[in-house]
């Protein structure tokens, strides 16, 4: 045998060519025979018919009964008699034959049967008429078949034709069968009935466009707008094309058809001839003769001619196959037989190979592919991939880089590693092993912080390093912003405390003088209530940019709370500029703030501020010099804080912490555990203030203060008292010791017949504790009856949570206590919560009593008090009432109650006796 250049010649036998021609008809029979290449067959098949698509001649039309009709009708299914005129239509127009695929199985419950009847009787006698019948499944469950026909007055005027259409294996229907038998009847196949052939099944060619067909809306024909002439002569198929009928069919091309399409496809294909497949034993022939040809050609034939000649023959037997199709109606297999002959072409070019070519013909194939692969990741991979020789030239690149740096592969070649990483300017030999962090510098001079791995990789000519270079910008982007946000608060942008902490412990360690300030904004809480929280948020943001502004590159702002912030002034005293300083900021603050959410209103805010400073020895006041410097900081900002709130109490803008500050500070500190000291040793002790009628100056009851121990050294003012225990939550149990004393001191005053009415003072804070409230309502059950306790309450029980507080104040409203307003007039919403807090009593402030006489002023504001508790029905209750003058003018304009140094102090209890005593003797004698 000739050799030819670039082909394996074989050394074989003949008989090797023969025996791997034998193993492939074997392969190839072993796919065939389970069905395992019909699906490709078929697609191949499907694809070379989609290329033959044509619209041909043809006298079928189809009535449909599509959506357009349904909607028009205005009901489905349709009556009997809507069908009967449509017949009837078709009969008056002289079509040539009529099939109606439609179910007339059953009666109609709709009505029309007999009218149907009529119609289908008189067209039968002219034209051929078919009626469906088919077999189906009585139910899901049982398997047994049933055959549905039309009524028998149907039947007998018409010809009853099959319907049913199988699908193939590949669930597509693409033969007709040329009917069934049921019993002893026959029924040919609506598309044999409408070609006018008897007995005959076909494959559907589906190369006829279903647009060769005719359509005419059903609607249409009912409502007259299809003339006589353009339906004269035709063949009328009736069958449904609305989808939501359901009656559709998968199929080839088209993926699904109305079955009245497929029936008129396949009497198109009968009326041309049928279409039909080879036998299986001329199919077994051509396989034949393909599989000897092969044998014969390739045998003879290079690896590479041997392709070539495989792919004539596969463009020559695919047009054979359309040839035949088209002209002879005939199907052949088109897929299998190339298929065979591509298997016998490469087993017999395999025989030809020995061991030591496949092994290198593997061994090429596999380093291609894994060239090809590590080719295919360093181009797609996100990292930049470098490779360099030993001078640090650059010899190869993965696109990433390029692109990064904005650079061709021709520039980059050749380039020095060093111009991209300037840490590598001493050779690739003396980078790290490990990964480390450097700058990739790219064309334009933009650095980006990378992680790189070098890897040095042996070769036989000469060693070579790659280098892999990470982009680290989002790792460092979100360091930063993890650094900012630690240190940064999130809604001002300002530090924050631990930020500042840091910035004054820094300036302390140099030098121990500057001055730190607390800044807290007035009435914040009522900018959040009445305006919402977006307010109170935009509120701090500008805040914090006048202080940010007016601050500069003075000192350090942060934001150390709610609505506080502080600012550290180094190297500057209180008292040589830093006060005069923040009085300035102050009225900064103080100018009109324009907010979003408050539209065209201006809003004002006034702030207080405390400062606080290291001593010119290096300490905070009354610290110890050995004090680490985070103390000092915190110290510092401690002491500015109570500073502040000292300021709010005395009503000033700016307050400096003092030694005086610091002991009054360890004093409330010292406080703390004698205070639970005393409620656990029953200590405390009670004094009284009588409260009498106006009217009679008869004594009705009187108000139970809390006293410190006389015996416990320092007298501590009931309001510092008061503070401390309510900072340290205390002023519970204080308040119940108070209220379990006067109920264990209840029958006793009744056996002396003392007034009954009997006031007691409730925190604000105790209105946010619900366990407390519980309890003293449990208190106040275990009561004999004797007293009438009322709770007297200050106007800012309900600030903080509203709605809890109110329900607690309810609580005890129901369970019996009266509700007292105390100190009315010196908060904030005094008339709105007039109401909410279902008081019964008002007690006007002693800032408003004392000296009435001379406060013009005053004198309206209790007039005007008196009057609008008595129209809410409140009893009004005076304090502070010292002088005649007071006592006439609150009797003149109705006041009901007073009490104050006018009668009588706060009283012990003995004393309290002999007061009452007196005084029925006083009211006896007048």
């Amino acid at each position: 045998m000739p050799a030819e250049t670039g082909s394996f010649v074989s050394s074989r036998p003949a008989s090797k060519v023969v025996l791997s021609a034998l193993l492939a008809a074997v392969v190839f029979a072993l796919l065939l025979w389970p069905g395992l290449l019909e699906r490709a067959e078929m697609g191949l098949r499907d694809r070379i018919v989609g290329v033959l698509v044509a619209e041909q001649p043809s006298n079928l039309m189809i009535l449909e009964i599509d959506s357009a009709s349904i909607e028009a009708v205005g009901q489905w299914p349709w009556p009997r008699s809507v069908y009967a005129s449509a017949i009837n239509s078709l009969g008056d127009a002289g079509i040539r034959s009529l099939m109606i695929d439609v179910d007339f199985s059953a009666s109609s419950s709709l009505g029309g049967d007999s009218e149907l009847e009529d119609a289908i009787q008189s067209i039968s006698e002219a034209v051929p008429t078919f009626l469906p019948v088919f077999v189906q499944r009585r139910s899901q469950e049982d398997s047994a078949l049933m055959i549905r026909h039309p009524l028998p007055a149907l039947a007998d005027n018409a010809e009853l034709v099959s319907v049913n259409m199988y699908p193939s294996d590949d669930g597509l229907v693409r033969f007709l069968s040329v009917g069934f038998r049921w019993q002893d009847s026959f029924y040919r196949g609506a598309w044999s009935a409408l070609a006018q052939n008897a007995d005959s099944g076909t494959w559907v060619d589906y190369a006829i466009s279903p647009k060769s067909f005719r359509y005419v809306s059903f609607i249409d024909l009912l409502e007259g707008r299809v003339s006589k002439d353009t339906l004269r002569g035709w063949d009328v198929i009736i069958g449904s094309t609305a989808v939501e009928l359901g009656d559709n069919l998968a199929a080839p091309l088209y993926q699904v058809l109305p079955g009245v399409v497929i029936q008129a496809l396949g009497a198109q294909t009968l009326r041309n001839g049928g279409l039909f497949a080879v036998t299986p034993l001329a199919g077994g022939i051509i396989f034949a003769l393909f599989w000897v040809g092969a044998i014969l050609v390739f045998s003879r034939f290079s690896w590479q001619r041997g392709l070539k000649t495989l792919g004539v023959i596969s463009i020559v037997w695919i047009g054979v196959f359309a040839l035949v199709h088209v002209e002879a109606h005939l199907i052949l297999d088109v897929f299998k037989p190339l298929f065979l002959t591509a298997l016998v072409y490469v087993a017999i070019n395999l025989a030809r190979l020995d061991s030591v070519t496949l092994e290198r013909l593997w061994l090429q194939i596999s380093l291609r592919d894994k060239e090809a692969l590590l080719d295919r990741i360093v181009a797609t991979t996100n990292d930049y991939i470098l490779c360099v020789d030993r001078n640090g030239l650059i010899t190869k690149s993965n696109q990433a880089i390029r692109t990064l740096c904005d650079i061709s592969e021709s520039d980059m070649q050749n380039s020095r590693l060093s111009d991209f990483v300037p840490d590598a300017r001493h050779g690739p030999m003396l980078l790290p092993d490990t990964p480390f962090d450097t700058f990739l510098v790219t064309r334009s001079g933009k650095r980006i912080p990378a992680q790189a791995t070098v890897s040095r990789v042996a070769m036989s000519s000469d060693a070579i390093y790659t280098v892999v270079l990470r982009d680290l910008s989002e790792r460092v982007a979100r360091e930063r912003d993890l650094e900012y946000r630690a240190t940064h608060d999130s809604l001002t942008g300002l530090l924050n405390r631990s930020a500042l902490f840091e910035r004054v412990n820094e300036t302390l360690v140099r030098n121990q003088l500057g001055c730190l300030f607390c800044i807290d904004i007035d009435y914040f809480r009522e900018v959040n209530d009445t305006y919402g929280h977006i307010a109170g948020d935009q509120l701090l943001k500008a805040v914090a940019q006048r202080i940010e502004n007016y601050v500069g590159n003075l000192g350090h702002c942060a934001r150390i709370g709610g609505d506080s912030f502080a600012l550290w002034l180094p190297d500057l005293r209180f008292t040589a500029g830093g006060g005069q300083f923040c009085e300035q900021l102050l009225e900064q603050l103080e100018l009109p703030l324009m907010l979003t959410v408050t539209g065209d209103i201006p809003l004002q805010v006034s702030a207080t501020a405390g400062a606080a400073e290291p001593d010119t020895r290096g300490n905070v006041h009354d610290q110890t010099a050995d004090r680490p410097a985070a103390t000092q900081a915190e110290t510092l900002l401690l002491q500015a804080t109570d500073a502040m709130r000292l300021g709010k109490q005395e009503r000033v803008a700016v307050r400096c912490y003092s030694k005086s500050d610091n002991q009054a500070a360890l004093r409330r500190l010292e406080l703390v555990p004698a205070i639970r000291t005393h409620i656990a040793n029953d200590a405390f002790y009670l004094v009284y203030q009588p409260k009498l009628d106006l009217n009679t100056l008869t004594p009705v009851g009187c108000e139970a203060l809390l006293r410190w121990p006389q015996n416990a050294g320092e007298v501590v003012p009931v309001t510092q008292l008061i503070e401390v225990a309510e900072s340290s939550r205390q002023i519970a149990p204080l308040t119940r010791w108070v209220v379990e004393t006067l109920l264990a001191q209840e029958a006793e005053w009744e056996q002396k017949g003392r007034p009954r009415n009997l006031a007691v003072n409730l925190s604000a804070r105790l209105f946010q504790d619900r366990n407390f409230i519980a309890g003293l309502k449990d208190l106040l059950k275990s009561s004999s009856g004797y007293f009438n306790v009322e709770c007297e309450i200050t106007e800012t029980a309900l600030l903080g949570n509203e709605e809890l507080a109110q329900a607690m104040i309810n609580e005890l409203v129901d369970s019996g206590a009266t509700i007292a307003i105390d100190d009315f007039g010196t908060g904030y919403s005094s008339f709105a919560y007039l109401q909410s807090l279902r008081a019964s009593v008002l007690k006007i402030d002693r800032s408003f009593v004392s000296n009435l006489q001379d406060s013009p002023g005053n004198q309206v504001i209790v007039r005007s008090t008196i009057n609008l508790a008595h129209e809410l029905g409140m009893s009004v209750v005076a304090e502070g009432v010292e002088t005649i003058g007071d006592e006439q003018f609150l009797r003149a304009h109705g006041c009901d109650l007073a009490q104050g140094y006018l009668y009588a102090r706060p009283l012990a209890l003995p004393d309290y006796d002999r007061w009452l005593a007196t005084r029925k003797s006083k009211v006896s004698v007048g």
